[in-house]
């Protein structure tokens, strides 16, 4: 299980689909430095090789462009090179598994993540599937639009506040989903709050 989307880089094992075991290194600006040695470590702490590894969940966004595409690009190595099986899980895929998980009365959710003061990326979604289209729009807009849902995400005001994406959260998540084909895995691309544009620098 791999989380480069925020700040800190966390590294996990499943067994059984349960966590087993897992790191969380706070290395700001250095994920792509210390990616391979914390999975390493993680791996010989479990007495476990590459190889023994069958697949691997990751957390494909939105979240840091940068940390994205680290994650991503060890993550295509990983399954091309180790055959391993990957299962790619989307922010809103893990806010409704933690929304299901843990208010499972409500019959609305609204899974909101605020990515700038004012902006949040959401959907609304039913326990069982989704009402409506993923947007990245004004905060007030998904409340007026929707006042009787159950709000999950990272505002302090939320039914269920939730400040940052463990990486038990993502593999509890991916447990809803298949892995992707090896055409899939190929085309995978991190998930952004708004397109990517790379910087241009003069030379």
């Amino acid at each position: 299980m791999l989380e480069t989307a925020g700040s800190p880089l966390q590294v996990g094992l499943l067994r059984a689909d349960e966590p087993y075991g897992g790191i969380i290194w706070d290395f700001p600006l250095r994920q792509s430095e210390k990616l391979f040695f914390v999975t390493q470590l993680l791996l010989e702490e479990a007495c476990l090789g590459w190889r023994d590894i069958q697949g691997i969940v990751y957390h494909q966004g939105p979240g840091s462009h940068t940390g994205l595409r680290i994650g991503l690009a060890a993550v295509k190595a990983w399954a091309l090179s180790l055959g391993w099986k990957v299962y790619a899980v989307p922010l809103l895929k893990v806010l409704h598994a933690i929304a299901c998980m843990r208010r499972p009365q409500a019959q609305k959710y609204l899974l909101l993540w605020q990515s700038r003061p004012g902006e949040g990326y959401g959907q609304v979604w039913t326990p069982s599937y989704p009402v409506s289209e993923v947007a990245l729009q004004p905060i007030a807009h998904w409340r007026a639009q929707y006042p009787d849902a159950c709000i999950i995400g990272n505002l302090p005001e939320a039914d269920l506040p939730l400040y940052e994406i463990r990486w038990d959260f993502v593999a509890h998540a991916a447990q809803m989903l298949s892995p992707l084909s090896s055409e899939e895995v190929l085309s995978l691309v991190p998930l952004y709050f708004r397109p990517f544009i790379p910087t241009q620098r003069k030379v």
